[in-house]
């Protein structure tokens, strides 16, 4: 079995711009170390398939299997993954602002696996075994939250020795036959290590979404939110409404990773709550809030789960 090596939780610099989202949502990212039974939301994820600098050659697929292995395992803890994309050199938050921007799905999971490949070479004579070095390597992963322009956590999982013959001949990666082998069932182990990571960490975090549309109400206003049912959501919910700030694709192309364009790229307007909206029509993968606050919603501005612990206990319907 892997031994899983965690790095200790890093201190990330935060955007002045991105303080004000911070503090509205960290009462309820506290919930996080609840036991996720008693959290039913449902979390869309993003992930990339596993960027590898050197694939070995005798294993086809390896990249994706190991991003479509780790998805099955997200959806058997009860979350969501909306897309796999491509391999990314990128370690920024980039990824994780244009998943939330096409996908409403505030965590983006990016994978990297590391020294995968064979060493060794067979003999030229009969009598002699051929030598190889036993496979080994790492899994890593980084989590970001897409929502915030934050890193939440990141791993390295070593993997356990095993048999560093080749296959002969190759071997598609999503076969039995390679996850069968003793490297495929360290790597499987690994997977399943990183899953149970990802799940803790999400598991009890607010649930998030975007206005879709509004539409005036009299003295009120509809709010058309890409949340619904299947994320959790439930009748009768109470959800934050919150002015971002300022675009994604500010925070993932620009502020974040060239912070000298910030006092060419407009003015940073500071994220503020909203107000409150209720659940008046709840549907399966969108809902309508309404909403009877004083302020301007437009769409793209978030909603949030207001906490509380009545709330993350309720049994889904």
């Amino acid at each position: 079995m892997p031994t899983p090596t965690r790095r200790p939780r890093r201190v990330r610099a935060v955007l002045p711009g991105l303080i004000a989202t911070v503090a509205i949502m960290a009462s309820a990212a506290s919930q996080a170390q609840q036991p996720t039974e008693a959290c039913p939301a449902s979390h869309r994820i993003v992930i990339s398939e596993a960027h590898i600098g050197h694939e070995p050659g005798d294993v086809i697929g390896l990249p994706g299997a190991i991003a479509e292995r780790l998805a099955a395992r997200l959806e058997q803890g009860g979350q969501q993954v909306v897309d796999i994309v491509r391999p990314t050199r990128s370690g920024g938050l980039e990824p994780a602002m244009d998943a939330f921007s096409r996908h409403g799905a505030p965590y983006f999971l990016r994978l990297v696996a590391r020294d995968l490949g064979t060493e060794g070479r067979p003999t030229g004579i009969v009598l002699l075994p051929d030598r190889y070095a036993p496979r080994a390597g790492e899994l890593s992963a980084t989590l970001d939250d897409g929502a915030r322009g934050a890193r939440l956590d990141d791993w390295q999982i070593d993997l356990s020795a095993a048999d560093g013959k080749p296959f002969s001949p190759e071997v598609a990666a999503d076969s039995a036959r390679f996850w069968e082998s003793d490297w495929g069932q360290s790597m499987d182990a690994a997977i399943n290590t990183l899953a149970g990571n990802v799940l803790d960490t999400v598991g009890c975090r607010p649930l998030v979404g975007r206005v879709l549309s509004t539409e005036g109400r009299g003295g009120s206003t509809d709010l058309r939110i890409d949340l619904g049912r299947r994320d959790g959501l439930s009748a009768g919910d109470r959800l934050q409404v919150i002015e971002p700030g300022m675009p994604a694709d500010w925070l993932g192309v620009n502020l974040l990773t060239r912070p000298d364009l910030e006092t060419t790229a407009g003015p940073i307007r500071e994220p503020r709550a909203l107000g409150e909206a209720r659940v008046s029509y709840l549907g399966e993968r969108d809902s309508t809030l309404r909403y009877q606050g004083g302020h301007s919603v437009e769409s793209g501005d978030l909603v949030q789960v207001t906490p509380g612990r009545d709330r993350l206990e309720r049994v889904p319907d």
